[in-house]
């Protein structure tokens, strides 16, 4: 693992030596003591702002300055010379990107010289990043005070990364960087009281790892009907941390969900092909090659049915498929790898998609507010990627997803088809590496107490490189 310090300190002593390393040596001891108390106090954020990115930036582009206005010299001379990082004073201004702003629009709104804007516009078509703004995301611009002209640039690209540009002689470079992360490892135990998704929430646990946790076992019980008040789940997990704080999700390790008089349990392992899975205490895959709901923690207000009262044309008709109600905006995911066959209007079913599968099957997604960016005919999709979002367009009385499945061209209820399994991966060697694993995660649940209120117990944490 390679901290951002620790690049900056080499390429500063490699450029300056002795006075690089007086530049560069507080940055590496405030690192350090961040390190060392965030490590020390699990509780607390790890927070390190994404402001030495910009100061970073700030003293290449003075050493580049101070050496385009240093004097040339009259004799050429083989020993080489310092360059002081001094004497040029730079601007920061910051602006965030506000709906349609474009990259070119704003380099004009704060002055810049249309050459230049023309320059740095040119430049930037090199990444997408900067053909797409997000509204909410900030830039950080530096110019040589008195001047129109741009020296440098930082752009969030998100919580942890920021694109960085500058000027480097008579080219614009550009390079993304990442801030570190901290991973923490917690366990939970719990009693569902109303449902699921509430306990878990109440527990502080995040969405997406109760997602995984449906997911994964999805197939093995009916959460909309199954779950009942009392029934006890324990669960580890990790948890990414960026060093602003702020929590960017996590991966489930180790659940446990005692119900209905059995106990289902699933286990993290990575096999053969480098892909994470979950299997049973036993090695069993569990779970699909689809998911089981295109929506997440979303209520079924409507089953798969040969006749139904349809509430917008009042009368009795097949519904062949099911209703999934949640708020508009709530993400629809594909449930399955396949290639999208249809993406646009399609009368009552409003903005709709259709994905075929292989082994003949097919799914489709209606009603929606919005088909997600670059989800057209003939593109690919993958399990779990967002195609969508829930709405109430064509014949709907509300925001809903009326999700349908065919299999070889008839329609099948989604919530009987029988699926694919998820492929087993596990020879002789992977099951004794897995049994290794599997036997750590139960040791670790089995020192988790289940009480009405879900408690987390800290197991550990530990630092990761940014990615």
């Amino acid at each position: 693992m390679r901290w951002p310090w620790e690049r900056l300190l080499e390429e500063q002593l490699e450029r300056g030596g002795s006075r690089a390393l007086f530049v560069a040596l507080p940055l590496l001891i405030l690192s350090l003591f961040t390190l060392l108390v965030r490590t020390a106090d699990s509780s607390g954020e790890f927070r390190l702002d994404q402001g030495w990115v910009l100061e970073r930036l700030r003293r290449e582009v003075i050493r580049e300055e101070s050496i385009a206005l240093r004097p040339e010299p009259e004799v050429l001379v083989e020993e080489p010379t310092e360059v002081a990082l001094t004497g040029v004073d730079l601007r920061e201004v910051r602006e965030v990107v506000r709906r349609n702003d474009t990259f070119g629009g704003m380099l004009r709104r704060l002055g810049i010289d249309a050459t230049e804007v023309t320059r740095w516009t040119a430049a930037s078509k090199r990444h997408a990043s900067l053909a797409d703004l997000h509204p909410g995301n900030a830039f950080r611009f530096l110019l040589p005070s008195g001047t129109s002209r741009l020296a440098g640039l930082t752009y969030e690209l998100g919580v942890d990364s920021s694109l960085v540009m500058r000027e480097d002689g008579d080219v614009i470079t550009a390079r993304v960087e990442r801030l570190p992360r901290m991973v923490d490892v917690l366990a939970f135990g719990g009693e569902v009281e109303s449902n699921l998704y509430a306990a878990a929430l109440e527990a502080d646990i995040p969405e997406k790892v109760i997602s995984q946790f449906v997911d994964v076992f999805g197939w093995e019980i009916d959460f909309t009907s199954e779950l009942q008040p009392g029934d006890t789940f324990r669960l580890a997990y990790e948890e990414e941390r960026t060093t602003t704080g702020k929590r960017v999700g996590g991966k489930m390790l180790a659940a446990e969900l005692s119900t209905g008089g059995k106990t289902l349990q699933a286990f993290s392992f990575r096999g053969a092909d480098e892909k994470n899975g979950y299997y049973g205490a036993d090695g069993r895959p569990l779970g699909r090659s689809f998911l089981r709901y295109p929506v997440e923690f979303a209520r079924i207000t409507s089953q798969f049915s040969t006749s139904r009262f349809h509430p917008v044309l009042r009368i009795r008709r097949p519904h062949y498929g099911v209703d999934f109600a949640a708020p508009i905006g709530t993400p629809v995911r594909a449930i399955g790898p396949g290639t999208v066959v249809s993406a646009g209007w399609n009368g009552g079913h409003g903005r709709f998609v259709k994905i075929k599968h292989q082994g003949g099957l097919e799914s489709s997604y209606s009603h929606l507010h919005q088909i997600a960016r670059g989800i057209r005919r003939g593109v690919r999709v993958d399990m779990g990627d967002v195609i969508g979002k829930i709405g109430a367009t064509g014949l709907a009385t509300g925001a809903h997803l009326h999700f349908a499945m065919w299999k070889n061209g008839s329609y099948v209820n989604p919530t009987r088809v029988d699926l694919p399994l998820s492929p087993v991966l596990m020879d002789r060697r992977q099951l004794a590496a897995f049994e290794k694993e599997r036997d750590g995660y139960l040791a670790q649940l089995a020192g988790v107490k289940i009480a009405k209120k879900a408690v987390a117990t800290a197991l550990a944490n530990s630092p990761v490189a940014g990615g």
